[in-house]
C-alpha cells in the first residue's frame, strides 16, 4: 500500500517542492500543498535522514528512495503519507 501512496502525483509534488527548499516558477504549489509537504517532511524526517541522507534532491530521487525503503519507514511516516494520499 505504501508503494502506491508514494507514486501519487500529489505526494511527488509535495516532496519536490518541500525538499528543494524553494519552488521555481514552473513548480509553484498552493499554500495547502505546501502545508501538507511540511507535515510529511516532519513526520518522515528521521526516515529521510536514515535511508535517504546521501540522495541528491530533485528529479524524484527522494521519492524513489522512500519507495525503495517503504517497508522500513516508521509508523508516523507511513501514517502521514497515507493520510496525505487520501486527501
Amino acid at each position: 500500500m505504501i508503494r502506491k501512496i508514494l507514486f501519487a502525483p500529489t505526494l511527488f509534488a509535495l516532496f519536490i517542492a518541500t525538499l528543494a527548499g524553494t519552488a521555481s516558477a514552473q513548480t509553484q504549489i498552493s499554500p495547502e500543498m505546501r502545508q501538507k509537504a511540511i507535515a510529511v517532511a516532519r513526520a518522515c524526517r528521521a526516515d529521510l535522514k536514515t535511508y535517504c541522507n546521501g540522495v541528491d534532491r530533485g528529479e524524484g530521487r527522494i521519492a524513489a528512495c522512500l519507495r525503495q525503503n517503504a517497508d522500513k519507514l516508521s509508523s508516523p511516516c507511513r501514517t502521514t503519507l497515507a493520510d496525505m494520499a487520501q486527501r
